[in-house]
């Protein structure tokens, strides 16, 4: 007889395998929404989980998740669309099903490991065909190097501050981690750095440089150990940098607020404009889906170049689209969870949490020049985030699920 759960249960973990191998393609399907319906047909099989919650993230997430429909439900400037309705269930409600995923599927220790492993070897490659591709057309000045990504170069940017993190923390930390999956982590670390100097992401080299930092110094006791590491690596950067003229005169441009440095002073132009839209329309914003309209109506400067769908920062579009209902829920919710993060790795020094630590500060700080969280176009980098969340609270016994089979 056919044991449907079990089968349901490796169908869901062949979706998750596949997505680390190839996350970087722009694919027909989404593989996580195809696990989660695989999960909901497990439940038929399955007696009732019983669940235990041991933490308030799911609080603050449905907090944050309520707010932001009160901020369509309320909205003054703005009626309510099925157009509204279907981004704020594709943007807030549907990538909630990749945590959803850790009531429905048993993430074990081998299972998270061959996908963390499937992410790293796709990184690796991409790594590789990166340094090829600049050695080949190293006249190219500014071109931005993806390797064999057909996402935009702002989503591999994401998944770099999202996913390497964790990969170094576990490849750099003694554990009981196989040497053939930490050899795997430590080179595709290596490999990356050239290809992270190379694709020209400024939030990526400010990102990694103090997140890789503070993985080295919490990873050693011998603090003079930590600082020789720490030096290596900045020299082995530096010897990248000097490999590409265009990525020094890019790197030199971090600080300016110069009108000719126009990614810097656009960025400041948006910014401007979001804190207007947030104070004409404080308590629910502009509206869910409402931002670019408004922005070329009414609030774009006379001296921006460029037509932009969101302002390039995760917080002030939120308080732009959804008002202080949307952007006060979401910036509460963060603290938490930064809060609850460094509490648990204090206690416990355990190296989830502070893998998820750095990850979850390097998608901070991507959000702070970018919106890869419920943002426009980038919608793969926050199912990547909730299901880093759902794994980081299962394995602190933050959630505990049991289920039998019928």
């Amino acid at each position: 007889m056919l044991n449907f759960p079990i089968i349901l249960d490796k169908l869901i973990f062949l979706c998750l395998l596949i997505y680390s191998i190839t996350f970087l393609f722009t694919l027909p399907i989404n593989l996580f929404t195809t696990a989660f319906i695989l999960g909901i047909l497990k439940l038929l099989f399955i007696n009732k989980p019983t669940i235990k919650l041991n933490s308030k993230h799911f609080y603050f997430i449905s907090i944050f998740i309520f707010c932001t429909f009160l901020s369509i439900i309320f909205n003054t400037s703005s009626s309510i669309s099925s157009v509204q309705l279907l981004e704020y269930k594709s943007r807030f409600i549907s990538p909630l099903m990749a945590i959803g995923l850790i009531f429905l599927f048993d993430f074990t220790y081998k299972r998270v490991l061959l996908l963390l492993s499937g992410f790293s070897f796709s990184l690796l490659l991409n790594a590789i065909i990166v340094i090829y591709q600049f050695f080949m057309q190293i006249n190219k000045a500014g071109f931005r190097f993806t390797g064999f990504s057909t996402e935009h170069y702002m989503f591999l940017a994401g998944i770099n501050l999202l996913i390497l993190p964790i990969i170094f923390t576990l490849g750099l930390y003694h554990s009981k981690i196989p040497k053939s999956i930490k050899f795997l982590f430590m080179l595709t670390i290596l490999v990356n750095i050239p290809a992270i100097v190379f694709e020209n992401t400024r939030s990526v080299w400010i990102g990694l440089s103090i997140i890789f930092s503070l993985i080295i110094w919490f990873s050693f006791e011998n603090k003079i150990k930590s600082c020789l590491l720490i030096l290596s690596l900045f020299l082995y950067s530096t010897i990248c940098f000097q490999l590409s003229p265009a990525s020094v005169q890019r790197f030199e441009t971090i600080s300016s607020t110069e009108y000719k440095i126009q990614s810097n002073y656009e960025r400041l132009l948006m910014w401007k404009s979001a804190v207007n839209m947030f104070i004409d329309s404080p308590i629910t914003g502009v509206g869910i889906s409402h931002y670019h309209e408004q922005y070329m109506q009414h609030y774009r400067s006379p001296l921006s170049r460029e037509i932009t769908y969101h302002p390039h920062n995760n917080i002030l579009y939120l308080l732009a689209e959804t008002g202080i209902l949307g952007g006060l829920s979401c910036f509460i919710m963060f603290i938490y969870f930064y809060v609850n993060t460094l509490k648990t790795y204090i206690k416990t020094k355990h190296i989830i949490s502070l893998a998820y630590l750095m990850s979850l500060l390097g998608f901070t700080i991507n959000s702070m020049i970018d919106c890869v969280f419920c943002g426009y176009g980038l919608k793969d980098l926050t199912y990547l985030f909730w299901l880093l969340t759902g794994i980081y609270l299962i394995y602190n016994k933050y959630i505990i699920v049991h289920y039998k089979t019928k």
